[in-house]
Parts: structure tokens; sequence; C-alpha cells
């Protein structure tokens, strides 16, 4: 802002360059009031001016400043690359239904009195009889007297030896380490039968073993004298998995196991030494 005082002019007049439209300004004239017309108000008329002055001069920095610039273009923000989910492991289903024995392991007409001996004895706390056509038949030694079991889910089983007189049940969970690569459960033999107790050449144990599939055979590998049949049925869960139990007896007392004697599947996958 331009202030000028022309000798012309009246000792209280002014004119004042203001801003306007034009980019000049605009020449406007102002009258100062009577009281500073006075022979001693020239300091506090000077006063006056500057600050108008000043305050003109802000109003056209601001009347520059303020015009609008130009923005440059926002830019958008980077966007991190979606990272793709690692792939994982897929697990097996859980079976949480009863598995189905297959063939000749599923109780029949000829079971009947089997099935009554076996549903007869008292079960494990928390067990009760399944179903007959959960039952897995793994040995008829006779018409009241073998081995079963059965899987109410895939973790869940129970093992029952029956014999007149002196049955057992053995029920539970499925450990969280197999005993053997390709094996679920293996029970420590247990003595089956005792005529007297001087005869201790007829006491054998019989062992119980859960394997992993089907429905291949197992069978002794260089067995020793005395050695019992392997007895096995198959069962599938309705996922499709499959499992076998087995069941073989040896002699209790005085029988020497070769190093080598074992039972294998079939097809040589699976394979454990006896007694397991």
């Amino acid at each position: 802002m331009t202030v000028f005082a022309p000798q012309a002019m009246a000792v209280c007049d002014a004119v004042v360059l203001s801003p306007g439209h034009s980019p000049l300004g605009t020449l406007r004239r102002y009258r100062l009031p009577d009281k500073i017309c006075t022979p001693g108000g020239g300091v506090l008329r000077e006063r006056i001016l500057m600050s108008a002055a000043v305050t003109l001069l802000v109003a056209l920095a601001g009347c520059t400043s303020g015009a609008e610039q130009p923005r440059e273009d926002s830019k958008p923000a980077a966007v991190k690359p979606s990272v793709a989910p690692r792939p994982t492991a897929k697990q097996r289903p859980y079976d949480k239904m009863p598995a189905r024995p297959l063939g000749k392991a599923a109780a029949g007409g000829r079971d009947r009195a089997f099935l009554r001996a076996a549903f007869a004895v008292q079960k494990p706390v928390g067990h009760e009889v399944p179903p007959a056509d959960e039952v897995v038949v793994i040995h008829r030694l006779d018409a009241k007297n073998g081995e079963l079991a059965w899987m109410s889910d895939e973790r869940t089983y129970c093992y029952g030896k029956i014999r007149e007189g002196y049955s057992s049940y053995t029920c539970g969970e499925l450990p969280e380490k197999a005993p053997a690569p390709g094996l679920l459960l293996s029970l420590p033999g247990e003595h089956d039968r005792v005529t007297s107790e001087g005869n201790l050449d007829e006491v054998r144990n019989v062992n119980f073993v859960i394997a992993e599939g089907g429905p291949e055979r197992f069978a002794h590998v260089k067995p020793g004298k005395g050695m019992g049949p392997v007895h096995q049925a198959v069962a599938r869960f309705p996922s499709g998995r499959m499992v076998t139990f087995l069941t073989f007896d040896y002699p209790a007392h005085g029988y020497e196991f070769a190093p080598e004697a074992e039972i294998c599947r079939s097809d040589q996958e699976v394979c454990f030494p006896i007694p397991y």
C-alpha cells in the first residue's frame, strides 16, 4: 500500500491506496477527526495513517497469497501386495461315527448265543453295549466263546475276551503315540484258560492289536513251536478308513521266542515282534 499526502490537500486530508478489484488498488480519500486536526496532533495523525497502511498491506498480501494455487495430484496410498495364505497340511477327517464290520466279521444268526454271553458281562464305566451291527467278531472259539471288539469313533475302542466263567473287557482311548508304525494299539497278553494250577502247559496268553488299514491279511513270520494262529477282522468307518483287529495266542510259560519272530501284513508294510 502507498500513502500520499499532497501538499495541496488540507492538513487533515489524506489519500490512501486501498485494495480493490483492480490490480493497482483504488485511491480513497479519508477525513481525519477534528480532534486529530490540531497543531499538536500531527504525530498522532501519522501513527494512525501508518497503522492503516499496515492493515491494508496485510489485506493486500492476503489477496495475492490467498489466490488458489494449483494442487498437486494426490498420490494414492501405497497398497501392500496381498500375501497368499500358506497351504496347510490336509488332515484326515475325524471319524465321529462308529466303525462297522466287513464280511465274516459281522455278527450273524450263529452268533446269538455268543452275543448274549458277551453282552451279559459288565462293561467298564462309561462304555455301553453297542448295536449288534457295530460288533466286530474277531475269533469264534465256539458257540459261546471267542473275542470281539468295536469302536464307537476313531479314538474309542472296546475289546472283549469272552470265556464261560471268566470273561473280561478292556475299553479306553487309543494312545496319542502309536506303539509302532502302522499300529494303533497293542495290549499285553492276558491268560486265557487254566485247567489246573499244576498244568501250566495249558496256560496261554492272548494278545490284542489294532492295526491301521485293511483288508490285507496278517500272518506269522518264522513262528515258533506252539504259536497259535493270527485271528483278524476288518471294520470300516463312514469316511472309508479301515482298521484291522487282531488276536493271537502263545504259551504263557516255558516258551522262548525267536528274535526274528514277528507278525506282518501281506504287503510287508506293517510288522511287529512277538510278543509286543
